[in-house]
């Protein structure tokens, strides 16, 4: 299939212009989201145009432009041989320059964003990644437009990392954007986790970063900013992950037990608990466990066999999954 993605990175709405690096829009989900589904996509035959309406400040171009089956333009140009449009944040513009006979489905990163009339009237699918995000979008859409396609990452970027020996001060990565709610969480995680016992890492932005800093500074290793590239190479180095989102996913992929936490607390993601978890996209929304216990969720990570949690991943967390699902709507829309 000829697929033609659109997205605009001259700004950022999914997160109100925030996380701004370098004259570049840091938007953590979005990113690593793109390079995963695009790279799995051209990996499984698609021919993919990533039109993005400001390269200069797009972060990826040098990672995507490496793929035989990836083209990347600030072109929007003929639709050429386009069977199929997705349609990302802010690309209301690019999309009105497409002939109504391409079909277009509209990517819903935000569950409870509205889409504009005209978004709503052109797309005939909205992708779904949670059932929550379903719900919310159920609520205003035309019957039938709104479609639970879950998200996954890339398990070619996010291979397997076997554990190596027991180290003698285990590292524990606190991964996440630390604002919207979530500033007070993590720091109730980083009170209760065993600083000295532990090597302890917190990678995020935001206003609680700095409160995370003037608290823990002293005890802890701090990261202000990482490319969505470059995330496996720090993930394979930690025995535990607390996050949340993708980059919950993200850890499991790669083996490494994770600890779910944003939102609300909800502990260590397994086999039991992780469908429900999906329902809120893996943020800890709407659980009601304590962050005091994170160390007890530690020490069982810690037992945990990475092979489990890998086999976990690749279960339900695999981008191909999304890919399928694609590829399903689109016959389903062509028929």
């Amino acid at each position: 299939m000829h697929i033609t993605y659109l997205l605009a990175a001259g700004s950022n709405s999914i997160y109100d212009g925030k996380h701004k690096q370098g004259g570049r829009y840091h938007t953590y989900g979005q990113h690593s989201f793109i390079l995963d589904l695009l790279g799995v996509m051209g990996r499984e035959g698609h021919d993919v145009r990533l039109v993005v309406d400001d390269l200069r400040n797009f972060p990826l171009v040098p990672m995507l432009r490496g793929t035989d089956s990836i083209s990347v333009t600030e072109d929007v140009g003929p639709p050429g041989e386009t069977d199929l449009i997705l349609v990302d944040e802010d690309a209301e513009v690019m999309l009105r320059q497409f002939p109504a006979s391409v079909p277009a489905f509209r990517v819903v990163h935000h569950p409870g964003r509205r889409s504009s009339d005209y978004v709503v009237s052109r797309c005939e699918r909205f992708l779904c990644m949670t059932e929550n995000a379903l719900t919310l979008q159920e609520a205003y859409l035309p019957a039938g437009k709104a479609a639970l396609v879950r998200q996954g990452v890339d398990l070619d970027r996010f291979p397997e990392v076997p554990r190596a020996s027991a180290p003698e001060r285990p590292r524990v990565l606190v991964y996440c954007r630390m604002d919207s709610g979530r500033e007070a969480l993590v720091g109730q995680v980083m009170e209760n986790l065993d600083r000295a016992g532990l090597l302890v890492y917190a990678a995020g932005d935001g206003p609680g970063f700095w409160d995370i800093s003037d608290r823990f500074g002293s005890e802890i290793i701090l990261i202000n900013h990482v490319p969505c590239h470059s995330i496996p190479n720090l993930l394979g180095e930690m025995d535990v992950v607390v996050s949340l989102g993708r980059g919950a996913m993200e850890a499991m992929a790669t083996g490494i037990p994770t600890i779910c936490a944003g939102y609300g607390y909800a502990g260590l993601v397994t086999e039991d608990n992780v469908d429900a978890l999906m329902h809120y996209n893996l943020t800890g929304a709407h659980c009601g466990q304590d962050a005091t216990q994170v160390m007890t969720d530690v020490r069982n990570a810690l037992r945990t066999d990475r092979r489990e949690v890998r086999l976990l991943a690749e279960k339900h967390l695999s981008a191909e999954g999304f890919v399928n699902g694609v590829c399903d709507l689109y016959a389903q829309v062509r028929s």
